[in-house]
Formats: C-alpha cells, structure tokens, sequence
C-alpha cells in the first residue's frame, strides 16, 4: 500500500465520514498511512474518529464539522484544507427521503438534491483542479446500484446518484490522462444509518445486506483500475438482471413492489 500511499496522500478527504461508509474509509485510509481529513455534521462523532485514527495508527487528522447543505460549506472546507495537500477526495455524504414522490416536501427534496449532486460536483470541480495541478490524485463517488435502474418510492435519491454514476464515469475519462484517477463505487443495500431512515424498516426485504467496510474496501482497492464498480456479487448479479435482462419497466416494477414493503404506508 505504500504505493497506494505515494498515489494519494498525503491526506486524503472524506465527507459523511461520521458514520457508515465514510467511517470506514476513514479508518481504511489510516491504517495505511494516509492523514484523513474528515467532514460530516456531526462534531463529536468526527472528534472521537479523528482521536481513535491518530492513536490506532499515528497519522494526522483533521476534523471538519460543516454542513454540506448549508451556504458557507465550501468556505468551511476550503479554509480547513488551505494548508494541507488533498490526494484523494471521497464523495460520500448523502441522504435519501423515502416515500412516495409526492408525500415528501419540496424543502426536503431540495436539500438531498443539493447534498447528493451539488456538493459532490463543486468539491470536484475545486479539489479536482488541484489534483491537476499537483499531477497526481484520486476521486470517489458512492453512488448506488439504484442510479443503475432508478427506484419508485426513492425515487429522487435514485436519479441523484444516477448523475454521480454518469459524472464520474464521464471523468475517468477525461481525467485519467492528467494523472488524476476517478472512481464510482455503487453499493447496494448496506448496513449503515440509512437502514433506519424514519418511515422505513428493511429488515423483512430479502436483499443482501452488505458490511460498510466490505463497500470501503472494494474502492480503494479498485481505485486506479476501473470506472465503476458494484461491490458484492448478489449486487452485480441483481444489477445484471434489472439492466440486462429485465424490461425496464419489470425491473422498476418489481423493485418498487419491494421497497414498499419496508415502508410505512403513511409515506406511500
């Protein structure tokens, strides 16, 4: 991993990294050597993983309490990360409102939209041109195997991370010539805060739940290698038959038949 190391450090910045998947990359990273800057809302959960990476592993931390739906988020990043080099940016902070369409408020759907696409794009576009200029760096988006197929009753989660699989994929390719390597990682269901999102329990739906750090591990270890990638070979497989295989209109059928069963039908 040293290597790994020399590609993408010194620091490495994580958003949503006080829990779930973000957590895991945090810890991931650090246990190889990389310094990790981390942002989520959450300014105790970050302080506690900032102390547990720099005692368990000796690397440097930073912890950065912001709001990625706020106004002044990128003046908050920006002015954490001005003095350190960022190797490796991981979009990971996002949120979904469950129900159908119409049941969810405007508001709401505005800030995931805003979460989900729109931080991810400009935090891109800022620590990206510093790759460029650096030479070298790396890029992750956590999209999902629902912005393959789309999902009745998530339905704007699943058009966000939609536009996250076709903009990364889209700058693997323009990137890559300028040393800067861009990476989708498509989950599908795992076991993180989002399994408990109000309104929801999943728990009856038989889907194969996958640890976060499984998910962390497969980008990191893809990152350089590929465009996209699904982690889990039920996910792929699932994947496979809904794009492939399916009719559109079965597999979205089908698939939203099973989300509503871990709905509360007072958000259907």
């Amino acid at each position: 991993m040293n290597e790994f190391k020399t590609k993408y450090g010194p620091w490495a910045l994580v958003t949503g990294a006080s829990s779930g998947i973000g957590k895991e990359f945090a810890r991931q990273l650090a246990a190889n050597g990389i310094n990790v800057a981390v942002a989520a809302r959450r300014q105790d959960r970050l302080e506690e993983l900032a102390q547990e990476l720099e005692n368990k592993h000796h690397i440097q931390t930073r912890a950065i309490p912001v709001d990625l739906t706020a106004v002044n988020y990128l003046d908050i990043i920006q002015s954490a990360t001005a003095d350190i080099e960022i190797g490796l940016l991981i979009n990971n902070a996002g949120a979904g409102a469950p129900g159908a369409f119409l049941r969810q408020s405007l508001d709401n759907y505005t800030r995931v939209v805003q979460l989900n696409v729109t931080a991810p794009m400009q935090l891109t576009h800022i620590f990206g041109e510093q790759m460029i200029k650096q030479g070298y760096g790396g890029i992750i988006f956590i999209s999902s195997i629902a912005g393959y197929m789309g999902s009745p009753y998530m339905a704007n989660y699943a058009a966000t991370k939609a536009y996250l699989l076709n903009l990364g994929a889209a700058l693997h390719i323009e990137l890559k010539s300028k040393g800067v390597d861009v990476l989708v990682v498509s989950p599908g269901p795992t076991r993180t805060e989002m399994m408990e999102m109000e309104g929801t329990d999943f728990s009856s739906i038989p889907m194969n739940w996958m640890e976060a750090g499984a998910v962390a591990a497969a980008g990191l270890q893809a990152l350089g290698q590929k465009s996209t990638i699904i982690p889990g070979g039920m996910n792929k497989v699932m994947s496979f038959m809904a794009t492939r295989v399916m009719s559109r209109q079965t597999a979205l059928t089908m698939f939203g038949n099973m989300m509503a069963k871990g709905m509360d039908p007072a958000i259907l």
